[in-house]
């Protein structure tokens, strides 16, 4: 069994710029149960529209975050999963990655606090037909991601 596929839109090259200087990140958590890759479908389309995403661009990444969000469901043991969304003025990042909350041993306030997200930034990604890559981080979970770059006009000579 391979990685999701996900059909792509025919893209309109009407709009394909966001607002200028658009920059979010958002990581939404939820239970690892049925249906609950509808929800983070909905969430990145929401999202993704209130920042001026380009409609064909919007529906590929909404629909790309909902298939991977169904991968975790049914392939992984953890309880939750995450989506991971960010954008910035090069394009837009989704990640769905499986997630076990820490189990606290003492008090919040004294818990220590992790750096970094856990990805190897040495990894190689390892890209599907669709460029939605899987990749097992360090610590063992799975994440799917793809990264769409905006179109930026071409320079005026």
């Amino acid at each position: 069994m391979g990685l999701p596929y996900i059909q792509r839109q025919d893209q309109d090259d009407s709009a394909d710029m966001p607002t200028a200087g658009v920059e979010i990140s958002l990581c939404l958590e939820l239970p690892r149960v049925t249906d609950s890759n509808m929800a983070t479908g909905q969430v990145a389309r929401a999202v993704l529209s209130a920042i001026g995403t380009p409609a064909w661009m919007l529906q590929d990444l909404a629909e790309t975050a909902r298939v991977a969000a169904q991968y975790m469901v049914l392939h992984s043991m953890a309880p939750s999963y995450q989506l991971l969304l960010s954008a910035d003025e090069d394009g837009i990042t989704v990640s769905v990655t499986d997630y076990t909350p820490p189990a606290l041993t003492a008090s919040p306030a004294w818990q220590p606090v992790p750096h970094g997200n856990g990805a190897d930034p040495e990894a190689t990604w390892a890209p599907s037909s669709d460029g939605m890559q899987l990749h097992r981080t360090p610590d063992g979970h799975l994440r799917l991601r793809t990264e769409t770059r905006w179109r930026k006009p071409a320079p005026s000579a």
